[in-house]
């Protein structure tokens, strides 16, 4: 095994729980995972890759680790379970524990789930849950047809699919190098889920109407709405994380979108803004 990469894993994995209990609001780990590879640039993309996947899938099934591996519950212990073996992930059939242990969900929300779902349910939800995310692309269809894309990746040899739901959604079939592809960084796509791509597209702002995305987090929803628009008319984008906020700017930037305005907390067009507005889109918890 890489010690570099292992290395890098305990680090990361480390730094981020320090994060969580000395900051409020901490960062969410995909971006405190983006911070940390900027600081550590002589790491290559295999390596990040393989740290990134790991970091994830470790934090997915830390309550399940901490169960079968001996005390003290550290990630040092937790890795050692997790690499020594896949006898751990047998667990998970074990009748004998408790459901949110075999599935490594926290108790209170797992009660919750299964108070609303039935016990079934709420551990098929988990199932799904636990299993590493698809990805989802979203053309930006201002600029080129969905179907132009998709010949351009396909000629590249991505594996790709059209999405069934989503019309201007791409399924990536395994994970690729994207960032590096020049129709990524000309802003033909994005990476986004198809379902926030489906929540976008129940907003029919057209040209030289005012829309407002209240949970605008790194700006994905707003890139999916604002090309109908033209660059006529006005998307308002409001969040109370400032660091999502300046992310969505650079992002409208490489799509080539220019009518917007960030509202960070307590902005004072705020309360000016109130009533005015032909669509408000609010995805909470963003």
């Amino acid at each position: 095994m890489n010690a570099t990469r292992v290395r890098h894993l305990e680090n990361a994995l480390g730094l981020f729980d320090q994060m969580r209990k000395k900051e409020t609001p901490f960062l969410p780990l995909d971006l405190f995972l983006r911070r940390y590879f900027q600081a550590h640039r002589f790491l290559d993309g295999a390596d990040r890759a393989w740290v990134a996947e790991k970091t994830y899938e470790l934090y997915r099934w830390r309550g399940l680790l901490d169960h079968v591996s001996t005390p003290p519950h550290n990630w040092v212990n937790r890795m050692r379970t997790f690499f020594t073996s896949d006898r751990w992930r047998s667990q998970t059939q074990n009748p004998n524990l408790p459901h949110h242990v075999r599935c490594s969900f926290p108790k209170e929300l797992f009660a919750r789930m299964e108070g609303s779902l039935g016990t079934k349910a709420a551990r098929e939800v988990c199932d799904v849950l636990n299993e590493p995310a698809m990805t989802f692309l979203r053309v930006n269809t201002a600029r080129i047809p969905r179907d132009k894309v998709f010949s351009f990746l396909s000629a590249r040899s991505v594996p790709v699919e059209k999405t069934l739901n989503s019309k201007m959604g791409l399924l990536l079939a395994s994970k690729q190098k994207l960032l590096e592809l020049p129709e990524y960084k000309l802003g033909y796509f994005e990476i986004q889920d198809e379902s926030s791509q489906l929540i976008a597209q129940q907003v029919d702002a057209k040209p030289g109407e005012l829309a407002m995305d209240f949970c605008a987090g790194s700006g994905g929803k707003t890139l999916a709405i604002a090309p109908k628009m033209l660059n006529k008319g006005h998307v308002f984008m409001h969040d109370n994380r400032d660091m999502k906020l300046f992310e969505a700017k650079k992002r409208l930037r490489r799509a080539g979108i220019a009518n917007y305005t960030l509202l960070p907390p307590m902005h004072p067009l705020l309360p000016k803004l109130r009533g005015r507005m032909d669509w408000v889109l609010v995805d909470a918890p963003c």
